[in-house]
Protein backbone atom coordinates (compact mmCIF):
# COMPACT_ATOMS: atom_id res chain seq x y z
CA UNK A 1 0.00 0.00 0.00
CA UNK A 2 1.38 3.72 -0.85
CA UNK A 3 1.01 4.90 3.32
CA UNK A 4 3.82 1.59 3.78
CA UNK A 5 6.40 4.00 2.28
CA UNK A 6 6.37 6.68 5.52
CA UNK A 7 6.22 3.95 7.62
CA UNK A 8 9.52 2.63 6.25
CA UNK A 9 11.01 5.95 6.60
CA UNK A 10 9.96 5.77 10.56
CA UNK A 11 11.89 2.63 10.91
CA UNK A 12 14.75 4.01 9.19
CA UNK A 13 14.85 6.40 12.04
CA UNK A 14 14.37 3.85 14.26
CA UNK A 15 17.55 2.28 13.74
CA UNK A 16 18.60 1.35 17.57
CA UNK A 17 15.64 -0.70 18.19
CA UNK A 18 16.77 -2.53 14.77
CA UNK A 19 19.82 -3.44 15.95
CA UNK A 20 18.60 -3.87 19.92
CA UNK A 21 16.46 -7.01 18.38
CA UNK A 22 19.00 -8.38 16.72
CA UNK A 23 20.32 -10.90 19.33
CA UNK A 24 22.02 -14.34 18.81
CA UNK A 25 18.71 -16.27 20.74
CA UNK A 26 16.58 -19.08 20.13
CA UNK A 27 13.76 -16.69 19.82
CA UNK A 28 15.20 -15.06 16.20
CA UNK A 29 12.38 -16.77 14.02
CA UNK A 30 9.58 -15.14 16.47
CA UNK A 31 11.82 -11.67 15.34
CA UNK A 32 11.43 -12.94 11.69
CA UNK A 33 7.82 -13.99 12.11
CA UNK A 34 6.89 -10.93 14.03
CA UNK A 35 8.51 -8.41 11.38
CA UNK A 36 6.31 -10.67 8.28
CA UNK A 37 3.25 -10.44 10.55
CA UNK A 38 3.75 -6.61 10.15
CA UNK A 39 4.55 -6.03 6.68
CA UNK A 40 1.55 -8.66 5.35
CA UNK A 41 -0.74 -6.51 7.56
CA UNK A 42 -0.57 -2.64 7.63
CA UNK A 43 0.67 -1.09 11.07
CA UNK A 44 2.96 1.42 12.38
CA UNK A 45 6.62 1.84 12.26
CA UNK A 46 7.67 -0.14 15.55
CA UNK A 47 6.07 -3.22 14.95
CA UNK A 48 2.84 -3.37 17.08
CA UNK A 49 1.52 -6.66 16.31
CA UNK A 50 3.10 -9.19 18.29
CA UNK A 51 4.67 -6.85 20.61
CA UNK A 52 3.69 -8.18 23.67
CA UNK A 53 4.21 -11.59 22.92
CA UNK A 54 8.18 -10.70 22.07
CA UNK A 55 8.92 -8.86 24.61
CA UNK A 56 7.63 -11.95 27.10
CA UNK A 57 10.32 -13.89 25.32
CA UNK A 58 13.27 -11.41 24.90
CA UNK A 59 15.96 -11.21 26.86
CA UNK A 60 18.73 -8.85 27.40
CA UNK A 61 20.23 -7.14 24.48
CA UNK A 62 23.44 -8.49 23.33
CA UNK A 63 27.11 -6.34 23.48
CA UNK A 64 28.28 -5.65 20.22
CA UNK A 65 29.73 -2.85 17.81
CA UNK A 66 26.47 -1.09 16.65
CA UNK A 67 28.90 0.58 13.78
CA UNK A 68 29.31 -2.52 11.70
CA UNK A 69 25.20 -3.25 11.51
CA UNK A 70 24.24 -0.15 10.18
CA UNK A 71 25.45 -0.34 6.67
CA UNK A 72 23.39 -4.16 6.13
CA UNK A 73 19.96 -2.47 8.03
CA UNK A 74 20.41 0.44 6.24
CA UNK A 75 20.63 -1.14 2.97
CA UNK A 76 17.76 -2.93 4.26
CA UNK A 77 15.69 -0.55 5.44
CA UNK A 78 16.04 1.37 1.39
CA UNK A 79 15.33 -1.61 -0.63
CA UNK A 80 12.19 -2.05 1.96
CA UNK A 81 11.21 1.99 1.12
CA UNK A 82 11.91 0.77 -3.02
CA UNK A 83 9.91 -2.10 -3.40
CA UNK A 84 7.00 -0.69 -0.69
CA UNK A 85 6.79 2.55 -3.25
CA UNK A 86 7.43 0.69 -6.94
CA UNK A 87 4.96 -2.27 -5.74
CA UNK A 88 2.68 -1.07 -3.16
CA UNK A 89 2.07 2.38 -4.94
CA UNK A 90 3.11 2.80 -8.86
CA UNK A 91 2.05 -0.99 -10.21
CA UNK A 92 -0.85 -1.20 -7.50
CA UNK A 93 -1.80 2.57 -9.25
CA UNK A 94 -1.63 0.84 -12.63
CA UNK A 95 -3.31 -2.81 -12.09
CA UNK A 96 -6.23 -0.25 -10.61
CA UNK A 97 -6.71 1.84 -13.42
CA UNK A 98 -5.87 -0.86 -15.96
CA UNK A 99 -8.83 -3.37 -14.99
CA UNK A 100 -11.49 -0.80 -15.39
CA UNK A 101 -14.20 -1.45 -17.48
CA UNK A 102 -13.32 -5.09 -17.80
CA UNK A 103 -15.88 -7.20 -16.55
CA UNK A 104 -14.10 -9.95 -14.25
CA UNK A 105 -15.41 -13.36 -13.80
CA UNK A 106 -14.45 -14.49 -10.28
CA UNK A 107 -14.16 -18.52 -11.64
CA UNK A 108 -11.48 -17.18 -14.63
CA UNK A 109 -9.23 -14.85 -12.27
CA UNK A 110 -6.71 -17.56 -13.23
CA UNK A 111 -6.85 -17.34 -17.20
CA UNK A 112 -4.11 -15.42 -18.65
CA UNK A 113 -6.70 -13.68 -21.23
CA UNK A 114 -8.71 -11.76 -18.43
CA UNK A 115 -5.83 -10.65 -16.65
CA UNK A 116 -4.31 -7.53 -16.67
CA UNK A 117 -0.68 -7.12 -17.95
CA UNK A 118 0.28 -5.32 -14.53
CA UNK A 119 -0.69 -8.52 -12.52
CA UNK A 120 2.11 -9.96 -13.67
CA UNK A 121 5.22 -8.58 -11.15
CA UNK A 122 8.67 -8.64 -13.23
CA UNK A 123 6.94 -8.40 -16.71
CA UNK A 124 5.44 -5.67 -16.27
CA UNK A 125 8.58 -4.19 -14.16
CA UNK A 126 10.60 -4.75 -17.16
CA UNK A 127 8.54 -3.13 -19.28
CA UNK A 128 8.40 0.07 -17.72
CA UNK A 129 12.16 0.10 -17.42
CA UNK A 130 12.43 -0.07 -21.11
CA UNK A 131 10.52 2.33 -21.70
CA UNK A 132 11.28 5.21 -19.31
CA UNK A 133 14.20 3.26 -17.01
CA UNK A 134 14.50 3.34 -13.22
CA UNK A 135 13.15 7.27 -13.41
CA UNK A 136 9.83 5.67 -14.62
CA UNK A 137 9.48 2.89 -11.76
CA UNK A 138 10.04 5.90 -9.12
CA UNK A 139 7.46 7.73 -11.09
CA UNK A 140 6.03 10.89 -8.48
CA UNK A 141 8.18 9.87 -5.52
CA UNK A 142 9.48 13.38 -5.16
CA UNK A 143 5.66 14.52 -4.97
CA UNK A 144 5.29 11.60 -2.16
CA UNK A 145 7.83 12.84 0.04
CA UNK A 146 6.44 16.59 -0.36
CA UNK A 147 2.94 14.70 0.62
CA UNK A 148 4.50 13.45 3.52
CA UNK A 149 6.78 15.70 4.82
CA UNK A 150 3.69 18.50 4.76
CA UNK A 151 1.60 15.93 6.37
CA UNK A 152 3.54 15.46 9.33
CA UNK A 153 3.82 19.05 9.87
CA UNK A 154 0.38 19.65 9.52
CA UNK A 155 -0.56 16.76 11.27
CA UNK A 156 2.03 17.92 14.54
CA UNK A 157 0.40 21.50 14.34
CA UNK A 158 -3.02 19.59 14.64
CA UNK A 159 -2.42 17.49 17.38
CA UNK A 160 -2.34 20.74 19.24
CA UNK A 161 -5.59 20.74 19.11
CA UNK A 162 -6.61 17.37 18.44
CA UNK A 163 -5.83 14.07 19.48
CA UNK A 164 -3.55 12.34 17.44
CA UNK A 165 -6.01 9.71 15.57
CA UNK A 166 -7.97 12.35 14.49
CA UNK A 167 -4.97 15.03 13.76
CA UNK A 168 -4.18 12.51 11.03
CA UNK A 169 -7.32 12.35 9.24
CA UNK A 170 -7.67 16.05 8.85
CA UNK A 171 -4.10 16.44 7.99
CA UNK A 172 -5.11 14.13 5.12
CA UNK A 173 -8.38 16.16 4.32
CA UNK A 174 -6.98 19.51 4.32
CA UNK A 175 -3.95 17.98 1.75
CA UNK A 176 -6.27 15.80 -0.26
CA UNK A 177 -5.42 17.97 -3.72
CA UNK A 178 -1.40 17.64 -2.75
CA UNK A 179 -2.14 14.20 -2.97
CA UNK A 180 -3.90 13.71 -6.10
CA UNK A 181 -1.12 15.42 -7.62
CA UNK A 182 1.19 12.92 -6.15
CA UNK A 183 -1.30 10.30 -8.10
CA UNK A 184 -1.45 12.20 -11.04
CA UNK A 185 3.01 12.58 -11.44
CA UNK A 186 2.91 8.41 -10.30
CA UNK A 187 0.54 7.73 -13.39
CA UNK A 188 0.69 10.34 -15.95
CA UNK A 189 3.57 10.71 -18.50
CA UNK A 190 5.91 13.83 -17.46
CA UNK A 191 5.38 15.98 -20.51
CA UNK A 192 1.59 15.28 -19.46
CA UNK A 193 1.18 17.24 -16.41
CA UNK A 194 0.83 20.30 -18.21
CA UNK A 195 -2.59 19.32 -19.18
CA UNK A 196 -3.70 19.22 -15.35
CA UNK A 197 -5.36 22.00 -13.87
CA UNK A 198 -3.14 23.95 -11.21
CA UNK A 199 -3.58 23.56 -7.76
CA UNK A 200 -6.58 25.57 -5.35
CA UNK A 201 -9.48 23.78 -7.25
CA UNK A 202 -12.21 24.23 -4.54
CA UNK A 203 -14.39 22.52 -7.21
CA UNK A 204 -11.67 19.48 -7.09
CA UNK A 205 -10.93 19.21 -3.57
CA UNK A 206 -14.37 18.88 -2.65
CA UNK A 207 -15.04 15.95 -4.88
CA UNK A 208 -11.45 14.40 -2.93
CA UNK A 209 -12.82 15.37 0.73
CA UNK A 210 -15.29 12.17 0.96
CA UNK A 211 -12.71 9.19 -0.57
CA UNK A 212 -10.27 10.79 1.20
CA UNK A 213 -12.01 11.02 4.58
CA UNK A 214 -12.54 6.89 4.11
CA UNK A 215 -9.12 5.86 3.54
CA UNK A 216 -7.17 8.19 6.32
CA UNK A 217 -9.67 7.00 8.63
CA UNK A 218 -8.61 3.08 7.70
CA UNK A 219 -5.39 4.25 7.53
CA UNK A 220 -5.48 6.27 11.28
CA UNK A 221 -7.37 2.77 12.71
CA UNK A 222 -4.65 0.57 11.54
CA UNK A 223 -1.81 2.56 12.93
CA UNK A 224 -3.40 3.68 16.31
CA UNK A 225 -6.01 1.10 17.08
CA UNK A 226 -3.44 -2.07 17.63
CA UNK A 227 -1.51 0.30 20.37
CA UNK A 228 -4.66 1.13 21.90
CA UNK A 229 -5.66 -2.56 22.60
CA UNK A 230 -2.26 -3.25 23.69
CA UNK A 231 -2.31 -0.65 25.82
CA UNK A 232 -5.68 -1.49 27.35
CA UNK A 233 -4.69 -5.78 27.31
CA UNK A 234 -1.44 -5.27 28.69
CA UNK A 235 -1.24 -7.16 32.00
CA UNK A 236 -0.98 -5.24 35.32
CA UNK A 237 2.88 -6.27 35.58
CA UNK A 238 5.22 -7.00 32.98
CA UNK A 239 7.80 -9.11 34.87
CA UNK A 240 7.37 -12.33 36.32
CA UNK A 241 4.69 -13.46 33.65
CA UNK A 242 3.40 -16.72 34.93
CA UNK A 243 2.17 -19.01 32.12
CA UNK A 244 -1.79 -18.00 32.27
CA UNK A 245 -0.83 -14.52 31.77
CA UNK A 246 2.03 -15.67 28.70
CA UNK A 247 -1.00 -17.18 27.33
CA UNK A 248 -3.41 -14.43 27.83
CA UNK A 249 -0.82 -12.22 25.96
CA UNK A 250 -0.62 -14.66 23.30
CA UNK A 251 -4.00 -14.97 22.75
CA UNK A 252 -5.00 -11.32 23.03
CA UNK A 253 -1.83 -10.37 20.24
CA UNK A 254 -3.60 -13.29 17.96
CA UNK A 255 -6.85 -11.91 18.29
CA UNK A 256 -5.48 -8.01 17.37
CA UNK A 257 -3.88 -9.10 14.37
CA UNK A 258 -6.73 -11.17 12.88
CA UNK A 259 -9.23 -8.09 13.32
CA UNK A 260 -6.06 -5.75 11.62
CA UNK A 261 -5.58 -8.49 8.79
CA UNK A 262 -9.99 -8.67 8.11
CA UNK A 263 -9.88 -4.47 8.56
CA UNK A 264 -7.16 -4.02 5.75
CA UNK A 265 -8.50 -6.58 3.33
CA UNK A 266 -12.43 -5.08 3.43
CA UNK A 267 -11.63 -1.62 4.68
CA UNK A 268 -7.91 -0.15 3.63
CA UNK A 269 -7.63 -1.64 0.76
CA UNK A 270 -11.00 -1.19 -0.94
CA UNK A 271 -10.72 2.25 0.03
CA UNK A 272 -7.17 2.72 -1.59
CA UNK A 273 -8.83 1.09 -5.04
CA UNK A 274 -11.97 3.83 -4.13
CA UNK A 275 -9.12 7.01 -3.40
CA UNK A 276 -7.04 5.54 -6.93
CA UNK A 277 -10.22 5.90 -9.22
CA UNK A 278 -11.90 9.18 -8.04
CA UNK A 279 -8.26 10.62 -8.18
CA UNK A 280 -7.81 9.37 -11.17
CA UNK A 281 -11.13 10.01 -12.85
CA UNK A 282 -10.63 14.04 -12.64
CA UNK A 283 -7.57 14.10 -14.90
CA UNK A 284 -8.04 15.60 -18.10
CA UNK A 285 -9.26 12.80 -20.45
CA UNK A 286 -6.60 13.70 -22.79
CA UNK A 287 -3.47 12.43 -20.27
CA UNK A 288 -1.73 9.77 -21.41
CA UNK A 289 -0.89 7.58 -19.08
CA UNK A 290 2.04 4.70 -18.36
CA UNK A 291 -0.30 2.20 -18.83
CA UNK A 292 0.65 0.09 -21.87
CA UNK A 293 -1.76 -2.25 -23.66
CA UNK A 294 0.36 -4.87 -25.25
CA UNK A 295 -1.46 -5.09 -28.31
CA UNK A 296 -0.90 -2.14 -29.15
CA UNK A 297 2.21 -1.52 -31.96
CA UNK A 298 3.22 2.25 -30.56
CA UNK A 299 4.86 3.12 -27.61
CA UNK A 300 1.74 5.38 -26.57
CA UNK A 301 0.22 4.82 -23.45
CA UNK A 302 -3.28 4.73 -22.72
CA UNK A 303 -5.26 8.52 -22.55
CA UNK A 304 -7.64 8.58 -19.01
CA UNK A 305 -10.24 9.30 -21.94
CA UNK A 306 -10.25 5.28 -22.40
CA UNK A 307 -9.85 4.40 -19.40
CA UNK A 308 -13.10 5.32 -18.14
CA UNK A 309 -14.95 4.92 -21.45
CA UNK A 310 -16.36 1.65 -20.50
CA UNK A 311 -17.67 3.53 -16.90
CA UNK A 312 -18.21 6.89 -17.24
CA UNK A 313 -16.77 10.26 -18.44
CA UNK A 314 -16.37 12.72 -16.08
CA UNK A 315 -15.27 12.72 -12.50
CA UNK A 316 -16.47 9.51 -9.98
CA UNK A 317 -18.40 9.64 -6.91
CA UNK A 318 -17.48 7.78 -4.39
CA UNK A 319 -20.18 5.06 -4.52
CA UNK A 320 -19.46 4.54 -8.30
CA UNK A 321 -16.06 3.79 -7.90
CA UNK A 322 -17.30 1.69 -4.60
CA UNK A 323 -19.12 -0.22 -6.98
CA UNK A 324 -16.57 -0.92 -9.57
CA UNK A 325 -14.36 -3.03 -6.76
CA UNK A 326 -15.19 -5.93 -7.79
CA UNK A 327 -14.26 -9.24 -6.47
CA UNK A 328 -12.08 -10.01 -9.04
CA UNK A 329 -10.34 -6.52 -9.12
CA UNK A 330 -9.28 -7.13 -4.90
CA UNK A 331 -8.16 -10.46 -5.77
CA UNK A 332 -5.75 -9.15 -8.35
CA UNK A 333 -4.46 -6.39 -5.85
CA UNK A 334 -4.52 -8.97 -3.11
CA UNK A 335 -1.87 -10.97 -5.35
CA UNK A 336 0.38 -8.00 -5.94
CA UNK A 337 0.08 -7.06 -3.01
CA UNK A 338 1.18 -10.67 -1.99
CA UNK A 339 4.17 -10.78 -4.16
CA UNK A 340 5.49 -7.34 -2.71
CA UNK A 341 5.21 -9.00 0.57
CA UNK A 342 7.31 -11.94 -0.68
CA UNK A 343 10.01 -9.71 -1.87
CA UNK A 344 10.27 -7.54 1.57
CA UNK A 345 10.10 -11.12 3.26
CA UNK A 346 13.16 -11.76 1.00
CA UNK A 347 14.61 -8.65 1.89
CA UNK A 348 14.50 -9.06 5.63
CA UNK A 349 15.88 -12.70 5.29
CA UNK A 350 19.01 -11.41 3.89
CA UNK A 351 19.45 -8.50 6.32
CA UNK A 352 18.87 -11.00 9.07
CA UNK A 353 21.22 -13.46 7.95
CA UNK A 354 24.27 -10.99 7.07
CA UNK A 355 23.96 -9.00 10.40
CA UNK A 356 23.34 -12.54 12.69
CA UNK A 357 26.79 -13.50 10.44
CA UNK A 358 28.56 -10.65 11.78
CA UNK A 359 27.78 -10.93 15.45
Amino acid sequence: MSAETSTSIIRLCSLSRYIMAYTPSPQSLLIIFRELLNTIIYSAGDYPLLARTHQSFQKGPAQFNRGLLLAPISVGIVLDILVRYIIGHVLMSILILETVGKQVNVSKVADKKLAPSSRYLFQNSAALYRRGGFSLLLNGIYSACTYWVMHSLVTNISTILLPSQLAYVVASVLLAETRFFWTAKTILQRDQLRFVPSPHDLRRWRALVLPTLIYSTAEAMMVHFPGLLNSRLAPASSENVTIEGLSYIVRSDILISALMLFAQLFLLLPSYMALILVQASLLPPICETIIYRPSRQQQQGVRVGEIFSAVKQGPLQIWEAAQMIGTGRLLYCLELYGKMCLCLLVIAAMVHLIVYSML
